[in-house]
């Protein structure tokens, strides 16, 4: 799930790209905003408050934060479905497209991830069968590990979004039953298990590195968290 370089000019990223995922920066910080950190648990969905170093104005988040209004009540559904705050799936699909704008074309029916890669998954060639671009749609599904990117109406913002949930949620079955996390540290490593893969994930945590140690960047949670934590500032929850 990455991004190409032309993006990261124009909105100012300074991240590092790896082959296998990616992001773009919120932009430039300032006028610090921290959230106080407090966690209950309630039906599975945690209501932590996550703090975050982005302006409460940041222009490129603001656009996000337009776009993902769009789609408010899809969004909801998927943090229900997942048993995650909506904060945390707009952190996600922010990093990962800035919710449609840095995808080409720049929608929900948009590709990302236009860097060369060997064969993996079910793909055989060098490029998808029906063109560039690995990552699909607003959450950027990966052709090669899911059929749903292949066959799925994956242009659509609602299948998009409860497939993005679904793979939380396999990402949580998975570390669950082979690791005892608390409820604060098993949400940041299904973060990264969206990004690196819920093996990958595992592997970090059991050898005692980071959690994010096999992400792009070896950021992916933390800055989706902290992107999560400028939603919440906004009213996402």
């Amino acid at each position: 799930m990455a991004f190409f370089s032309f993006f990261r000019r124009i909105l100012g990223s300074a991240g590092p790209y790896a082959e296998t995922g990616g992001s773009i920066s919120a932009g430039t910080t300032s006028n610090t905003s921290t959230l106080p950190t407090s966690t209950k648990i309630t039906g599975g969905i945690t209501n932590e408050r996550y703090p975050t170093d982005l302006d409460i104005n940041n222009p490129t988040m603001l656009e996000q934060l337009h776009e993902a209004r769009k789609y408010r009540s899809e969004i909801e559904q998927a943090a229900r479905r997942c048993l995650l705050p909506s904060g945390i799936i707009c952190g996600i699909g922010s990093r990962e497209s800035h919710w449609g704008l840095a995808l080409t074309p720049p929608n929900p029916g948009g590709r990302g991830d236009f860097s060369k890669r060997k064969p993996r998954g079910d793909r055989r060639g060098e490029i998808p069968n029906d063109g560039p671009g690995y990552g699909r749609g607003l959450m950027q599904i990966d052709y090669d590990w899911h059929e749903f990117a292949r066959t799925g109406n994956w242009q659509n913002p609602r299948a998009n979004l409860l497939k993005a949930a679904d793979v939380l949620n396999d990402a949580r079955r998975f570390l669950q039953e082979r690791i005892h996390l608390s409820e604060k540290d098993l949400t940041q490593a299904i973060i990264a298990a969206y990004n690196a893969g819920a093996t990958a994930t595992l592997n970090c945590l059991q050898d005692h590195n980071d959690v994010d140690c096999a992400t792009t960047g070896l950021d992916y949670s933390k800055d989706v968290l902290n992107r999560s934590g400028w939603f919440q500032l906004h009213g996402w929850q």
